[in-house]
């Protein structure tokens, strides 16, 4: 009993637990939390553009995965600022955006968390973490894959490189939807 709560408690905080469902076929939605425009109200250029600021970088980390795909097949992301706003009967489940001091292992700027008792989400120590290639390495979890010992790959665990077309051959071998969707070459 003892050793099955413990596994419980790894899988949960651990960013190896498997990723929740995702089709790359239906829209993906994530929510942000409060906590991911902490510190907007002292930027610079003000509240809104903090904000605008914020979902460009993470559209343009996810973007990484998706450009790889034709425009009129590939997969499409949706951020919504409440889960009040996410469509009925969705098919994948939402993921959650959000920025919590000390969450992540020490040195991390960021993690994914997703286990039996919470919701999936990419967890940013601080706004200087929310970056296109930090936002396109948890989302790589999202999708299922893991770190990998190779250079080369949006996966790696330091420097972080942009998505490669290696990453996207891998997370098709997850998703056999791919197959389905036109993958181009990027130049």
């Amino acid at each position: 009993m003892r050793s099955f709560l413990i596994a419980i408690a790894l899988a949960t905080v651990c960013s190896c637990a498997r990723p929740p469902h995702i089709d790359l076929r239906h829209p993906i939605y994530m929510v942000t939390d409060q906590s991911f425009w902490s510190g907007c109200n002292k930027y610079p250029a003000g509240y809104k553009a903090c904000r605008a600021f914020r979902i460009k970088q993470v559209n343009d980390g996810i973007n990484q995965w998706f450009d790889y795909f034709d425009r009129a097949t590939r997969p499409r992301v949706t951020i919504v600022s409440s889960e009040k706003e996410l469509p009925f009967g969705a098919v994948n489940e939402a993921i959650r955006l959000r920025i919590e001091a000390g969450f992540c292992d020490k040195g991390k700027a960021a993690c994914y968390v997703y286990g039996p008792f919470s919701l999936p989400e990419i967890v940013f120590v601080d706004p200087s973490g929310i970056t296109p290639i930090l936002v396109a390495h948890e989302f790589g979890h999202a999708l299922g894959l893991d770190h990998v010992s190779i250079t080369g790959s949006v996966m790696f665990f330091q420097p972080y490189v942009p998505v490669t077309l290696s990453d996207i051959k891998t997370m098709c071998k997850l998703h056999r939807e791919c197959q389905m969707l036109k993958v181009k070459r990027r130049k």
